[in-house]
């Protein structure tokens, strides 16, 4: 895709520090990054965000997480990370071409972490764990009408 910053990279049109690659992804420094060491892996071809993947690509890319993540925190000597996907505008993605962040985290560093956490009230967690049931039946079945 023209527009798309991460294709962009994929393809050498843009300089980018790469720090894994395969036939399906790569993994680069992010230019803006959180903490040093905060690494970016992308899958080689383009899709919107991590709903739109393809289940294959999506497992491939996940299972270079663990040495990923092994590695940034012996190159850098963070005491933890984070994995982050953000999908939409609303949760945060600024390129819309699906991917994972590696951030590398310390004691002493600016990240606000963690995030607020809400409650269920009523049987709202039994109703949003039986939507969430029917529509993943329905996107792994969708011949059946479900």
């Amino acid at each position: 895709m023209d527009h798309c910053l991460f294709c962009k990279i994929i393809e050498n049109r843009i300089p980018s520090r790469r720090v894994y690659q395969d036939d399906v992804c790569i993994a680069f420094l992010d230019i803006n990054p959180v903490n040093r060491g905060h690494v970016l892996i992308v899958p080689r071809l383009h899709h919107e965000d991590l709903t739109s993947l393809p289940p294959e690509v999506a497992a491939h890319v996940a299972s270079k997480l663990p040495a990923l993540c092994a590695a940034v925190v012996r190159a850098t000597g963070a005491e933890g990370f984070n994995v982050i996907v953000n999908n939409g505008k609303v949760a945060g993605q600024t390129i819309f071409h699906g991917h994972w962040h590696i951030i590398p985290r310390f004691h002493d560093d600016t990240v606000n972490w963690p995030w607020p956490q809400g409650a269920y009230f009523g049987d709202e967690i039994q109703q949003i764990g039986f939507a969430i049931e029917k529509e993943l039946a329905a996107l792994q079945n969708p011949e059946s009408g479900a």
